[in-house]
């Protein structure tokens, strides 16, 4: 995703579903408050389900490693910045069943997608939300370009990978419609918004130093991608 891509996002949606791993990212990063920025403008549109509660506050409260980032989260939860809403189990388990029934190695399937993430769709679908925010690529790929991760898959097993393409066909009319955005992107939007501007004449070396720290926090963009979003913002 661009930057302009990005201000068509917030134009055209007004919710986003936050994964427990982009949220940490942000927060670990210094950068949650970019987050917050955009959920004023989209009125508050920013959706957690209670296992992302769980894994980005509840349990990193208890772990003095982690507790700081869990209390700023607890915080933006506590001040309305977040909206709790449910994913249905039945349907958490039919995208678990066919995520991972895409791809098979010698007619065995691949297990690619987790419980979390087929939580998170699962969410999205249910509740309309037509944004999902999640760093993690796998998920990503599996919808937006198959592909793409068969041949990475035919890669890093140096073997041939059958695809079902009914499994396939499945998952694209349940996800149809959903985004899948990372932390880089809420960033480049952040930027256009001018949430960097109070850095003055550094602003654009916050913005691209911004990018590096989401990378080395989690979020699953390539050094190219980050030089292509600098070069190409305003």
């Amino acid at each position: 995703m661009t930057v302009n891509d990005g201000e068509m996002m917030t134009q055209t949606a007004h919710k986003i579903l936050c994964d427990a791993s982009s949220l940490i990212s942000l927060t670990d990063a210094g950068l949650l408050g970019a987050l917050i920025t955009l959920s004023h403008r989209m009125r508050n549109g920013l959706y957690v389900t209670p296992t992302v509660v769980d894994e980005a506050i509840t349990r990193p409260l208890e772990n003095k490693e982690y507790a700081f980032s869990a209390v700023r989260l607890k915080r933006a939860l506590l001040e309305n910045v977040f909206t709790i809403i449910n994913a249905p189990e039945t349907l958490t388990e039919e995208i678990l069943n066919i995520s991972n029934s895409i791809f098979l190695i010698r007619g065995r399937p691949l297990r690619l997608v987790h419980r979390g993430e087929a939580e998170m769709l699962a969410a999205a679908i249910d509740n309309k939300i037509e944004n999902v925010l999640m760093d993690e690529r796998t998920t990503r790929t599996l919808i937006e370009a198959p592909n793409e991760l068969r041949a990475h898959l035919i890669d890093e097993f140096k073997t041939s990978v059958a695809i079902d393409n009914s499994a396939l066909a499945e998952l694209k009319e349940l996800t149809k419609g959903i985004s899948i955005i990372r932390s880089s992107e809420v960033i480049a939007v952040a930027y256009e918004k001018n949430y960097f501007k109070k850095f003055k004449e550094l602003e654009k070396k916050a913005f691209e130093a911004a990018l590096y720290s989401i990378k080395f926090n989690g979020c699953a963009i390539s050094f190219e991608e980050i030089k292509e979003i600098v070069r190409e913002s305003h």
